[in-house]
């Protein structure tokens, strides 16, 4: 990245006579020969750290095969037990998991990733460029915005034009490079001596070895925009690092790009195991579209987030003490804590230091990173076995609270009530869920974040009720199964240690044996559990069935005889008299004047004057009167037989 051009020192007042500038002149030629002798020997000391004994290459046989049994056998443990609980309480692409949608073998087999983030200008491909002491594929630096892809850089096989007896270069290092006058050289390159190729979006997406298969979801839309970039530089062996656009500031950010930056670079942030937001001190100004992005991507990471700040060389000494502290300032207000993350400051790139004020500070802080990054691939198996007991305590927690909004939402009426209901006294619910089933405070989700979520989903009786058997096997895999699986690591590294390859091999293959019996027990265990709810349900609907079948019966036989059955056989007996009836009389007010035990006529209508005697009674015998009613004498109320 180009730099700012440095202030001279050896300017001089008008005032000054010629002695004054040889003494001046001398001065700095002095200075000038001590800063290159410090510079060498800064250069000794840090050899050491980075030389090819220190590197990740070096990491024994030893921590390799515990790292590989960790990740097996967490990869076996994932997809025998806690892969089913998301499927069946739709968690994926639902709910803040801490990553998206299924974990796929790729992403547990794949290298440790570093994600590169910052406005633009900051340094960040200088930064890798830097790093890896090479230029890569696809590598533009200027002083505008020239990274316009997002961009993997991994390893991609030896380079053959390098000589087999050079030196290979495995940290950072300072080429002292200067212009004539003494100033710093401007380091503006494309990838002219770049070794390596380019590979497009859409074929890393299927690309079995590497792990941005899911990264389809986001469409074409954002894999035109996306590339990796295959470099042989012997430190992409062990770490893969992902290279971002710079944050541009206003409508740019979210109009001139066809995909959701903060998405993406929340899926990269989800799946990397350090995040470096790179910030330039020459102009430290933290927008609010950055502050966004750093906003999506903090949910589950803050652990993994450092800063850099860059360029630090480009300022005097009190200007940087200024810049500083007020990016502290500000990292404090956007993480809501006291705690601030770790920040490295130095001059991330291939020229000499402008000032070299805090030249010793600079090259501890870089010692430091290199370090951090030397030691993710070594660290990288106990990191998954931290997000792995990290997401089945959140598909518990998950499991808990979908269960009991299953529980609380009728079946049949009255659901769409239930649901603003429930929406409404969420965070009630989930204080009750917490302490029903002892949940810690620190796993339960936010309540607007989880309310966002179900917003998504019409009706809450879609989820699975409260599966304490799947609760309670969760519940094992955290107190038992991880705890086995990292004590069998420790065991595999001591028999490697000693030479017992072998050994491991045979405990590996009975290892795999066993879990496979244990799984297949586990599964019919599992389908002889499904097959009695399954059972009990299929009773359950016949039963219904047959109430709603005979209650039908019931009606039709209470309209056509204008009474009910008190038995079976009476309404089989009725059933037989409706079914003669209809095969001489074709419509049903036919049939139901036929079998009603008083016909329409016979019935009075509102406001005659028929007498008693003509209606019917139950015994079929009428009442009848020999004298007729008069207007002055009222009908008789008795009556001959």
């Amino acid at each position: 990245m180009a730099r700012a051009t440095a202030h001279t020192d050896g300017e001089t007042d008008g005032g000054m006579d010629e002695g004054a500038c040889d003494v001046s002149q001398i001065a700095i030629d002095a200075s000038q020969n001590n800063d290159a002798l410090n510079q060498n020997n800064f250069e000794d000391e840090l050899q050491p750290t980075f030389s090819q004994e220190s590197t990740s290459e070096e990491i024994s046989n030893a921590d390799d095969a515990s790292s590989k049994h960790i990740v097996k056998r967490l990869k076996e443990l994932y997809h025998n037990h806690v892969l089913e609980a998301e499927k069946k309480y739709h968690l994926h692409f639902n709910f803040c998991l801490p990553t998206d949608g299924e974990i796929k073998d790729s992403e547990f087999d794949a290298t440790p990733m570093v994600l590169l983030i910052g406005q633009y200008s900051t340094g960040k491909t200088t930064f890798l460029n830097h790093l890896l002491g090479e230029d890569f594929p696809g590598m533009h630096i200027g002083p505008e915005p020239t990274t316009d892809k997002f961009m993997a850089l991994f390893h991609g096989g030896e380079n053959n034009n390098k000589k087999s007896d050079d030196k290979k270069y495995t940290g950072f290092r300072k080429r002292n490079t200067k212009n004539d006058d003494g100033s710093a050289e401007s380091v503006v390159t494309d990838d002219i001596r770049a070794s390596g190729r380019l590979v497009k979006g859409n074929t890393l997406t299927v690309t079995p070895n590497l792990p941005f298969s899911s990264l389809s979801q986001f469409g074409s839309a954002f894999l035109n925009h996306f590339v990796g970039s295959s470099s042989s530089s012997p430190l992409l062996k062990r770490l893969t690092f992902i290279d971002t656009p710079g944050v541009l500031s206003g409508e740019k950010q979210r109009i001139n790009r066809p995909y959701d930056f903060a998405k993406v670079a929340k899926w990269f942030a989800d799946r990397s195991d350090l995040i470096l937001l790179l910030f330039d001190a020459h102009k430290l100004d933290i927008s609010d579209e950055f502050k966004n992005v750093i906003d999506t991507i903090r949910l589950h990471n803050d652990d993994k987030i450092r800063c850099v700040l860059n360029k630090a060389d480009c300022v005097t000494r009190e200007q940087l003490v200024r810049v500083y502290g007020s990016l502290m300032w500000s990292m404090g207000k956007i993480f809501h804590s006291p705690e601030v993350v770790r920040v490295y400051t130095g001059s991330y790139w291939n020229g000499a230091l402008i000032n070299n004020d805090f030249e010793r500070m600079f090259g501890k802080d870089e010692k430091l990173l290199v370090r951090e990054l030397i030691d993710l691939p070594r660290d990288a198996a106990e990191r998954k076995v931290n997000q792995m007991v990290n997401r089945v305590r959140l598909v518990k927690v998950h499991v808990c609270i979908l269960g009991t909004l299953s529980k609380m939402t009728p079946r049949l009426f009255g659901k769409k009530k239930s649901r603003e209901q429930i929406l409404n006294d969420l965070v009630l619910i989930m204080d009750n869920v917490r302490v029903e089933f002892d949940l810690s405070p620190g796993d339960m989700p936010d309540p607007e974040e989880f309310a966002r979520c179900l917003k998504n989903f019409p009706d809450f009786s879609m989820f699975p009720s409260i599966d304490r058997a799947l609760i309670s096997r969760l519940d094992l895999l955290i107190e038992k199964d991880i705890p086995e699986i990292v004590g069998d690591a420790d065991i595999v590294a001591s028999e490697v240690r000693l030479g017992r390859s072998n050994v491991v091999e045979e405990q590996e293959r009975i290892v795999e044996t066993d879990a496979a019996t244990t799984v297949q027990d586990q599964s019919h265990v599992d389908e002889k559990s499904k097959n009695v709810p399954n059972a009990i349900g299929l009773l359950g609907k016949f039963a219904v069935f047959c109430f709603l079948l005979l209650s039908i019966l019931e009606g039709v036989y209470c309209w056509s005889f204008s009474r009910p059955a008190y038995s079976l056989s009476e309404l089989h007996d009725g059933y037989r008299k409706i079914l003669n009836v209809a095969v001489d009389h074709h419509t049903v007010s036919e049939v139901h004047s036929k079998l009603s035990p008083a016909s329409a006529s016979q019935r009075p209508t509102k406001g005659s004057n028929a007498p008693l005697s003509s209606l019917p009674t139950i015994s079929g015998i009428a009442y009848t009167t020999n004298d007729p009613p008069s207007k002055s004498t009222p009908p008789s109320s008795g009556g001959e037989l």
